[in-house]
């Protein structure tokens, strides 16, 4: 089957390069992230863990020395819930970042002529079902889902899958009969300039810019060194809440167990 017949707008050429120029680049920074995740996750999980450490310590020494300056003593089993509501928030950001760590690791490589043919199968089926080039994607749930479906084979380099969803695509549009379907894209020029600031953005920011620091082996040794300095400061504070809390406990602060 050829491809979509493309509208009278002569900026469409462009129109769809920027596409894939975007598509592109944020599939790069999916990756770039992955790999700075690989590299240095494991001490930015440890410095989150310390952080939330000394934020629950810090919640504990102020819940106790508004006790004592009220002439209360601690109920444990109010302070557990203060504290359980205090730091759900802490907690369930832990709990995403120890999981994205996870999940990086467990990203499987692949070569770059694997990427290769991944990218340029994606590239044939953007201009086939892309929602911004053929309008019938977005009215036929069936393209829809293999869009879908598309992007998640595209951003987990699931090069069997691309195949699949080429073959699956391609069957889709040959029953509903679109060949030599003339496409008219409305705005063009606003769209052109929406996608320059997006490509612009994305390669301004990070992740993309993990790029630079990934191939600096200096800068890589440099960053885990800060992380494990920072990591280490953290520590120190976390000794310091310590011998705040006990110099509490020991000016006054009773501390109260509901026995069963």
């Amino acid at each position: 089957m050829s491809d979509l017949v493309k509208g009278k707008n002569s900026s469409y050429a462009r129109y769809e390069e920027l596409l894939l120029r975007r598509d592109a680049l944020k599939k790069d920074a999916f990756q770039y992230e992955q790999n700075y995740i690989r590299e240095f996750g494991d001490l930015i999980l440890e410095i989150f863990r310390k952080k939330v450490e000394c934020i629950r310590k810090k919640k504990t020494i102020e819940y106790c020395q508004a006790a004592a300056n009220h002439g209360r003593s601690v109920d444990q089993e109010n302070l557990q819930e203060y504290l359980r509501q205090e730091m759900e928030t802490f907690e369930h950001r832990l709990g995403e970042m120890a999981q994205e760590n996870e999940d990086a690791k467990n990203c499987e490589q692949i070569s770059e002529a694997d990427l290769l043919a991944i990218k340029k199968t994606y590239h044939k089926l953007v201009k086939k079902i892309h929602p911004d080039i053929n309008p019938l994607t977005n009215e036929t749930p069936e393209l829809l889902d293999l869009w879908h479906r598309i992007q998640i084979a595209y951003h987990c380099n699931d090069k069997k899958g691309m195949q699949e969803m080429e073959i699956l695509t391609t069957a889709a549009l040959e029953q509903l009969g679109t060949q030599g379907l003339e496409i008219e894209i409305p705005d063009i020029e606003e769209k052109i300039a929406e996608l320059k600031a997006e490509i612009t953005r994305i390669r301004e920011t990070d992740p993309y810019l993990y790029k630079f620091l990934l191939e600096d082996p200096e800068a890589v040794e440099e960053k885990k060194s800060d992380l494990a300095e920072e990591r280490k400061a953290y520590e120190e504070y976390a000794k310091q809440l310590d011998a705040v809390l006990d110099s509490l406990i020991e000016n006054g602060v009773n501390i109260t167990w509901r026995m069963n």
